[in-house]
Parts: structure tokens; sequence; C-alpha cells
């Protein structure tokens, strides 16, 4: 069994398209080869129409340009590879990122964890609203709660690297007129309607490293064209439309498994609630301090008192309470004088990493222990959470 990386691009983009190439023949686990499907509709000079740099590298060690006739547009990525290479791994990725070096072992992972589901990178957690879809743009982009969990609701996002297992694909998922006549610029909704058809479930995997945007590409960007056209609700209305015809039983099934919105921000509340709850018992039976007095701090506090958990916080602490309010949102300030060297407590860091360093500094006397929350991570929910019981 091989593993094929596949992907396309198109004369917009062709400029910066050799940097993609040399991350992915730069991974941790090698490629048995990396394909670019190209049209000779956009390209009908062929390598003559491409850049020196990319031109360049086309058959060595593995990377391979692969000319088609017509254009699929997005679809190319997987269309030509998923057929050509039924008994082998294939990994889908897109033409305007840099990936890191891990980005096949963490998709390898998921394969030999579960190897007959799509394992992916970046996903959007999938909602109904009533007895429709919620709209694609509130499918939340980070279902870190649902990791290593094949599921229905899960849809697989390109730009992160997708892996498809052996065998994938009907012959249904190949028939080119009716992807461009329902989902021509759509490939994640169009492959998701058909695993979802094939009863396929889609793994998150995460990413271990942090991919890298290729910047001058983002403007002209297929994402944010689908977004703000709606054209991406519209697409999925109707290919939830022809579920339903093709297999009422399939598509009820599958419907009925989704959360709304609604569920599943209360589920994500009981998460944080769970992990800042677990983070803050390391400083069990000592007072916890929130280190700052200014818009940070103000703005965790927030956050802990959406999730019931500020009663843990015994007070604030600033370096000089001069020019500092007296408390905010219920807890008072304090002068880090204030504390007695003897003291054993947990602290919370409320303040930019410019200003860390110099604190740091000022604890050297003091026992505490540092605690860390992931307050960037449940400030994506904080206005959701707002009067919501855990």
């Amino acid at each position: 069994m091989k593993v094929i990386v596949s992907f396309t691009s198109y004369p917009m983009r062709i400029g910066m398209v050799h940097k993609v190439v040399e991350s992915l023949l730069e991974q941790t686990r090698q490629a048995d080869a990396v394909l670019l499907y190209l049209s000779m509709d956009e390209f009908p000079h062929g390598e003559a129409d491409i850049p020196d740099a990319l031109r360049e590298k086309n058959g060595t060690r593995g990377f391979q340009i692969k000319w088609v006739e017509g254009n699929l547009k997005s679809h190319k990525k997987y269309y030509y590879a998923l057929q050509e290479y039924r008994d082998d791994v294939v990994i889908t990725v897109d033409d305007d990122t840099i990936y890191d070096r891990s980005m096949i072992e963490d998709l390898m992972k998921g394969f030999q964890c579960f190897p007959k589901a799509v394992s992916a990178r970046a996903v959007r957690m999938i909602f109904r609203q009533n007895e429709e879809l919620e709209n694609y743009v509130k499918w939340d982009r980070f279902p870190e709660e649902y990791k290593n969990m094949p599921r229905g609701d899960l849809c697989a996002i390109g730009v992160g690297g997708i892996l498809y297992p052996p065998g994938t694909g009907k012959d249904s998922w190949f028939i080119k007129q009716d992807i461009v006549r329902m989902a021509e610029k759509q490939d994640d909704l169009w492959l998701k309607y058909h695993e979802i058809m094939d009863r396929v479930p889609v793994v998150y995997v995460g990413a271990t490293g942090k991919d890298c945007s290729i910047e001058a590409l983002q403007k002209e960007n297929l994402s944010a064209e689908n977004l703000y056209q709606r054209a991406n609700d519209g697409c999925a209305a109707k290919l939830f439309g022809r579920m339903e015809e093709r297999d009422s039983r399939v598509c009820h099934d599958w419907f009925c498994e989704l959360m709304s919105r609604k569920e599943y921000i209360e589920g994500k509340k009981r998460y944080f609630h769970h992990i800042f709850s677990e983070a803050l018992r390391q400083a069990e039976h000592q007072p916890v301090y929130l280190y700052g007095a200014g818009k940070r701090a103000a703005y965790v506090l927030e956050i802990l008192s959406a999730l019931g958990l500020t009663g843990r916080i015994a007070a604030l602490l600033v370096t000089d309470k001069a020019g500092n309010p007296s408390e905010i949102k219920g807890v008072k300030v304090r002068e880090l004088s204030e504390i007695g060297k003897e003291e054993k407590f947990g602290l919370i860091y409320g303040v930019d990493e410019a200003h860390r360093n110099e604190i740091e500094n000022c604890l050297r006397a003091y026992d505490y222990q540092c605690i860390v929350l992931e307050i960037r991570k449940a400030g994506r929910y904080l206005e959701e959470f707002a009067g919501k019981p855990v």
C-alpha cells in the first residue's frame, strides 16, 4: 500500500505552488508520490505555462505534474487520484498552504487507528436547525472534545489535509455532470454527501504542528467566496434534498444524529468547565490569584464567570494598586506585597506576553504554582456561554 498526496491548482495561484511542493517533500513521513493535477484548459501550453521553480521540481523526489483534459476546478484534487490509486491511501491537500512537516504523519496515525474512516486535520461540526441544516458559517471549526472519534456529523475540510483510506469512493462520487450541477466549487461538501450515503465516518485527528497559509494567495480564496456569497448553504441544501430523494432512511438516521448549535454550545460549556476545574484543582486547598487588573484580566474573569468559576479566584494581584480599580466583577484587587512570602498559592496570568517576564521576576521570591487555562479557546464561545447553566 502506497501513500499518494494529490492536489490541484490554477493560473492565479500557480506562482507560489513550488513552496507547497517543497513542504510536501519535507515531511517526517514521506509520501510515495506527490501529484499535482493541472487542467490543459487552463494551461494550454503545458509546462511552458508554469513557473520555472515548479517545472524544475517535476519528476524529482516523487513529485509529478499530471495533465488532464476538462476542468473540474477544485474537484481535481481527489477526482483522478481516488480512481487511479484504489488500493492506496490518498491524501488531498490545498495549493495555498505550506504544510507542517508532521502533516502526513498526523493523518497516518488517524488511519492506523481508524482504517475505515476519513481522517482530517481540519473539520467543521455540522448542526441542524429545526428540520433543516444550520447555516454553514455556524458549523464549528474547533470540536476539540470530539478528537479521535469516528463521527457522521464532522465535515472534513481540505485546507488541513484529508486522508482517504484504500477503496474510498463509489462510481457515484465521480459523475462529472452531477459534480458540476450540484457542487461545482464545493468539493468538501460533495465528498461529505457521499460519505454520508456510504456511511463513511470522519475522524478529526487535529494537527501537531502549525501550517502556514501563503498570504499572497489569500486575497483570491475559494473559502471566502463560498462563505460570503452563501454558496455553501445553497450547495448543502441541494445535497441534503438529494439525500432525501435517494435514500430517505439514511438521510433521516444521519440527520437525527446531528446536534443543534445550542446543544453543542451547552456541551462545549460543560467541557471547558471540566478542564478548567481540573486545572484549578492543581492548587487544591490553596488560594488562586489572577495576576493583572487590565483588559486581559477582565476578559479572563468574564470567561470564568460564564463558566461559574470566579468563586475560585481569591483576588486579582497587581504590582502597584495605584491607578487600578479596587475590584473587578466583584473580585478584589490586591498588591503582591500584601501576600506573605511563606504563603503557597496558585496563579493565573491575566497579562499579555510583553508583561509576563517582568511579573515573573517579581514573583521569584514567592512559592506559587502556575495554572494554565485555555482562555483563547474558551473565548471563542464567550457570547454563547453567557446566561446558559453549566
